[in-house]
């Protein structure tokens, strides 16, 4: 059909109207692209040959104050009994559950700066040694800055390894801590746990397995135990002992059970006779010798009012050693003259630990 002028000049000017919309956003696209692109005169943007490095990617920090979006830090102690170093103690500080503690404890591992001098935990006494129960350390001879840490735990003291303290107060730090040897109950709901132990890769005997045995009755250490160095670890080093997925999941703050939290780190510390593997079968009968020695010669003294308890803690430590020197016994194979010297020695010792047993029986 015709069109009539009136509608033959309604159509032009939609034609017209589209025709310039279309245009403008044309114009409005490329002004975006040219502000992506950056400045058309390539000032402040490295030429595809530039020597200039490129920025690195962003990463989440290692620790953060608030805990929020980073995965947990992991910390070291290292370990050093009767003047010979033992090894390091790795541990996740649960920042996302009690982030003053667990910020506090860190800043005491890399060295916080107070009073013109650095205080860390580094050249500190393990103090006291209940073994099966806890250790106890950090007693630090300096004004510290640091608020009270939380003052309520949902976590109870279910498995060893577990670094606890002492509810807070909010006008008062104590850098004292404990770190537990097996489960202790009568610490739930007294003290609050802000990290746990992690496995160490490449340590032939657990650290804390030589913290243990110099355990008393009255929880003094038969030797000398000292945190010879302490630190934070890297990145890297946080994935190898943490994992991947469970970084991931820390900077996701993905809720996490107790039993979920507590059993993705594997079995880090429990009876010495687990601990026995054909790898360190030399530093287990250094231990237990060392341990025996030592029973040989408390068994001989006179116990006063102590006797009964002693003579419990020594037919405990005296059980767990016997069923270690079996398993050193057993992974040794056979005796076969003097070509296998860590049976001999197991034989021996073994030989000795049944006549302390028997020294105890008429004893006591």
């Amino acid at each position: 059909k015709l069109l009539t002028p009136r509608r033959d000049f309604a159509m032009k000017r939609r034609v017209n109207t589209l025709a310039s919309s279309t245009a403008k956003k044309s114009r409005h696209w490329r002004e975006e692209e040219e502000e992506d692109a950056g400045p058309s005169d390539g000032v402040g943007v490295p030429l595809p040959d530039s020597d200039d490095e490129k920025p690195p990617p962003p990463q989440a920090p290692a620790s953060s104050p608030s805990g929020v979006g980073a995965p947990n830090p992991v910390v070291w102690l290292e370990i050093q009994v009767a003047d010979k170093s033992r090894g390091r103690l790795h541990f996740e500080l649960f920042q996302d559950l009690a982030p003053k503690a667990s910020e506090s404890f860190r800043q005491l591992c890399l060295g916080h700066r107070a009073d013109s001098k650095t205080v860390s935990y580094a050249e500190t006494a393990v103090d006291v040694v209940y073994a099966g129960r806890y250790l106890t350390a950090g007693d630090i001879d300096a004004s510290l800055p640091f608020d009270g840490v939380e003052s309520s735990c949902d976590l109870k003291h279910a498995k060893a390894g577990l670094l606890t303290m002492p509810f807070g107060s909010a006008s008062f730090y104590d850098p004292r801590f404990q770190i537990t040897l097996g489960p202790v109950k009568e610490l739930d709901g007294k003290q609050l746990i802000f990290g746990q132990l992690l496995g160490t890769p490449g340590c032939s005997l657990h650290p804390l397995h030589w913290v243990e045995v110099m355990g008393t009755p009255n929880g003094t250490p038969r030797e000398e135990i000292v945190i010879k160095a302490c630190g934070e670890c890297s990145a890297e080093e946080c994935q190898v002992l943490l994992g991947a997925m469970v970084m991931a999941a820390q900077m996701d703050r993905t809720p996490e059970s107790q039993v979920d939290r507590f059993g993705r780190t594997g079995h880090t510390h429990g009876e010495l006779e687990d601990a026995v593997t054909h790898e360190n079968l030399t530093h287990v009968l250094e231990l237990t010798e060392d341990l025996l020695g030592h029973l040989e010669w408390a068994c001989k003294k006179n116990m006063g009012s102590e006797r009964d308890r002693r003579a419990g803690l020594f037919e405990a430590q005296l059980k767990s050693l016997t069923k270690a020197l079996k398993k050193v016994e057993f992974k040794a194979g056979d005796i076969k003259g003097y070509e296998n010297r860590l049976a001999l020695d197991a034989k021996s010792q073994l030989g000795r630990a049944k006549d302390l047993e028997e020294s105890l029986v008429r004893v006591y």
